[in-house]
């Protein structure tokens, strides 16, 4: 079981409300200007997601899970989506981000406690960087349930996970779990996987990797540059279109992966 102790509403309404930024919603122990690199990453590799996933954008009715400064709002509209709808935990991101997209629709609340959402009132739902956020099993669980009442049949679920060989607790508001147990929590909640590729190879922690150079790369070589604002700026821009290509052509990550499910069509 998770911290049922940790309050996760209040650490990120504080935490938005100090940094509405890509920082704040990003990687803190990076500088801003390298989590702008990874956010481009995560503007590709989505895009290239939804294309292959062919899901209909235009058709669709989209509710995006921690939306945070509205990052995945914005690519949802650009993209054309029949509608937008955004779920956060934070007070201080909803407000914002009701001024910021004032054409989609925004509610404070916390998917694992229940959507204020009829059955079956989305075509897709996405969740990016927020799922291993919630630290508590049960909690986890009642996530995916609810996504899948959310849905139509025959919707998407499209989110980011770590995928660990085995589950890791990170810090007190992250959880990796492994991709047994996730996958097995899809299956339960009535989800078949239809589609999964690298959301980042390189430069995300390789949490989901026993390399040891890996590791060495990671923490010796990229850290100290990405924690640096200015040397983190001319890092992400040389290991972009490197990270893009890598991306596209791998099957797994030893990091984070995009991941497209199908809510099964009821029997008969």
């Amino acid at each position: 079981m998770g911290d049922t102790k940790f309050d996760s509403r209040s650490y990120w309404d504080k935490r938005l409300k100090r940094d509405w930024t890509l920082h704040g919603v990003g990687m803190l122990r990076l500088a801003h200007s390298f989590n702008v690199w990874q956010y481009r990453v995560r503007d590709r590799v989505f895009r290239r997601t939804v294309r292959r996933a062919r899901i209909d954008v235009p058709r669709s009715a989209v509710l995006d899970i921690g939306p945070g400064t509205g990052f995945y709002i914005n690519a949802w509209t650009t993209l054309g989506a029949r509608s937008v709808n955004g779920l956060d935990i934070a007070d201080s991101a909803v407000a914002q981000l009701r001024e910021k997209f004032p054409d989609a629709t925004f509610d404070r609340a916390d998917i694992s406690d229940g959507a204020p959402f009829d059955d079956g009132a989305f075509d897709v739902v996405s969740a990016f960087d927020v799922l291993f956020h919630i630290v508590d099993d049960d909690r986890y669980e009642k996530a995916m349930t609810e996504v899948h009442r959310v849905l139509a049949p025959g919707g998407r679920f499209i989110f980011s996970e770590n995928f660990v060989p085995e589950r890791r607790v990170g810090r007190k508001h992250y959880v990796s779990r492994s991709r047994e147990e996730i996958e097995a929590l899809l299956h339960a909640a009535g989800f078949e996987i239809a589609y999964h590729r690298p959301m980042f190879v390189f430069m995300v922690p390789p949490v989901a990797s026993a390399s040891r150079w890996r590791w060495y790369l990671w923490s010796k070589r990229i850290l100290p540059l990405a924690k640096r604002e200015l040397r983190g700026k001319y890092l992400g821009a040389v290991m972009f279109p490197f990270e893009v290509a890598l991306t596209a052509v791998l099957r797994k990550s030893p990091v984070m992966e995009i991941v497209v499910c199908r809510k099964r069509q009821p029997e008969g």
